[in-house]
């Protein structure tokens, strides 16, 4: 029954600890959002297990934090804020970068690349697209893996990292353009 509610209805069922559905409310939305998160938080960091303690980290913080949630605000929007919010700590903590400049014209072109007719060279391609992404600079690969793995909007990427939506907008294009770029040969 749990599973049919919304996000936000979950959030406020687990935040009110009278009710004896949190609990079965945590675990639904758990079950539903550790994939995403835990794949953002994985392509951010590059390290393994620099990831799995940010995803520990943001469970805890989303247990903790459970009180001062607002049932107005969309629970993937708050999740990934606390999730970029510790990896920016992480990175200030290792004494990294957070954020690449760069400038490059944009493509007009942004439909999703086709896949390959055999299995063998749908793996291949699904391993160069991986690196591919890895490579991309943190901001640009953040936006791609919430928009394409995290099924969120623009909208919501600019909210989640304190940006206007033109330079989100920007910032995905250019993912698409440098993912295409290295997948050239299968398009």
């Amino acid at each position: 029954m749990l599973e049919k509610h919304s996000d936000e209805k979950l959030m406020s069922t687990f935040s009110n600890s009278q009710d004896i559905n949190n609990q079965g409310a945590f675990e639904v939305l758990y079950q539903r959002h550790k994939g995403p998160l835990y794949r953002f938080i994985k392509k951010s960091v590059n390290n393994e297990q620099d990831a799995n303690e940010l995803f520990q980290d943001l469970w805890f913080k989303i247990i903790n934090s459970k009180q001062s949630y607002d049932p107005q605000q969309k629970f993937t929007t708050w999740a990934y804020t606390i999730a970029r919010r510790l990896m920016i700590d992480l990175f200030r903590k290792n004494g990294v970068s957070e954020f690449q400049e760069f400038n490059e014209e944009l493509t007009n072109n942004e439909s999703l690349l086709q896949l390959p007719e055999d299995e063998f060279s749908q793996h291949q391609m699904s391993q160069q697209l991986k690196s591919a992404i890895d490579t991309l600079p943190l901001l640009q690969r953040q936006t791609f893996v919430m928009k394409h793995d995290g099924g969120l909007s623009i909208r919501e990427i600019a909210e989640i990292t304190g940006q206007p939506q033109e330079q989100t907008k920007s910032q995905y294009r250019y993912a698409v353009k440098k993912l295409k770029m290295a997948l050239e040969r299968w398009l």
